[in-house]
């Protein structure tokens, strides 16, 4: 069946058409998508965890064949063997998990207990420069002057990162929760420190706010550690899961908080209260399970640093250009923005496809299973849109 772009345009918003690229992709494996017109292209735009990973699709189609969907009522020992392998992953004291269909479900979700432990709070600290999706509480946490956001509940209060002044003066006995990312990605890579995070935990400690680290963009390895929660060495309450968890298979979201704050939230209550429709369904399970599994035996997180040494040292703009990077997360910073839209483009014609960070910032976000052949095909094409850019020389 052939895909009619004109149609699906007509019902499609101008921003979205203006970020598309007229192509129609039909197949992917690994970082490599494969287009309706035969053409391909290495996705270094999207991220996750990168597709076709054999251990992962096979186990899941093998629970598809058995029972791919299911409800949350009955027992299901796909999400049983899941929550136990998050448990045995993830930093302690995390232990309990709620499942779910994405990142941003589940960062909803950790609101919500939040709130089921002080029904009489509405102030969250916020980080600012967090990126939590685009639901109704992540658009409101990224300061959009939106008035369809005010009837909101909660109330942010926005710090900056790795001030801890800021810190002690928005942290107190009627702060609900302290929500933030690890590592903000903006026209720099910021990792938040072990000092700042210590400081949050004691505040958090003292006030009773649940400390929430959302790690839907940053988890998973990308920072050359399988939680970015470990480049500090603080543990948050609530680990907010998505994005990569879902092997390239199938959606999933998660978060994994302390049992003490889930007992006493869920603890004497039908976890139905707590319910996703579908979320946790055997099919998602498998999923997340084997993505954890294959990141931990292949040792993807490490080999994430090396990824990102390659751009680094092997992209020939340095001189024009300001290469940085943490893990295998590139942002290249141009002079201004009309250079990085040119650079954008001649790189998606040429068969890479790129993301747009900030205004004069272009990102690298390799799938984590991107392959090294997959790597010195991007590379090379990027070094010759470079070259092309900067001394005029035709694109071999």
């Amino acid at each position: 069946m052939t895909t009619n772009i004109e149609q699906f345009n007509a019902h499609a918003p101008n921003s979205w058409q203006q970020e598309f690229i007229g192509k129609v992709v039909i197949k992917a494996k690994n970082a490599t998508l494969t287009y309706q017109d035969g053409s391909e292209a290495i996705d270094l735009a999207s991220g996750g965890f990168g597709h076709q990973q054999a251990d992962i699709t096979q186990a899941v189609k093998k629970q598809v064949a058995l029972m791919p969907l299911s409800n949350r009522v009955m027992i299901s020992p796909t999400l049983a063997e899941f929550v136990k392998t998050l448990d045995q992953a993830t930093p302690a004291p995390l232990s309990v998990s709620y499942i779910c269909n994405s990142g941003e479900e589940a960062f909803d979700g950790s609101l919500k207990l939040a709130k089921g432990l002080h029904r009489d709070r509405f102030k969250v600290v916020v980080v600012r420069g967090s990126d939590f999706g685009s639901l109704s509480f992540a658009s409101l946490f990224k300061e959009i002057n939106a008035p369809t956001l005010a009837h909101l509940p909660l109330k942010p209060v926005f710090v900056e990162a790795n001030d801890e002044e800021m810190l002690l003066r928005a942290i107190d006995d009627e702060t609900l929760a302290v929500v933030y990312e690890p590592v903000l990605v903006g026209d720099d890579i910021t990792v938040l420190s072990a000092d700042y995070l210590t400081c949050m935990r004691e505040l958090c400690h003292q006030s009773q706010a649940i400390m929430i680290a959302y790690e839907v963009n940053s988890g998973m390895g990308r920072f050359g550690v399988d939680f970015a929660s470990e480049l500090s060495g603080i543990a948050p309450d609530t680990l907010v899961l998505g994005g990569a968890l879902n092997g390239g298979c199938v959606p999933v979201g998660a978060y994994v908080t302390r049992k003490a704050i889930n007992d006493a939230v869920y603890g004497d209550k039908n976890p139905s209260l707590h319910g996703s429709t579908t979320g946790g369904n055997p099919a998602s399970c498998v999923a997340g399970q084997k993505a954890v599994e294959v990141l931990q035996s292949k040792k993807l997180s490490a080999r994430q640093s090396t990824l990102g040494q390659r751009f680094s040292q092997e992209l020939m703009c340095r001189d024009k250009v300001e290469v940085k990077h943490l893990g295998s997360l590139v942002l290249l910073n141009f002079a201004n923005h009309k250079l990085a839209d040119s650079f954008r483009q001649q790189a998606v014609a040429a068969g890479i496809n790129i993301a747009r960070g900030k205004e004069n910032t272009l990102t690298l976000k390799a799938p984590l299973t991107i392959t090294d052949r997959e790597v010195d095909t991007a590379i090379a094409t990027l070094n010759q849109v470079a070259l092309n850019l900067f001394e005029n020389k035709e694109i071999a």
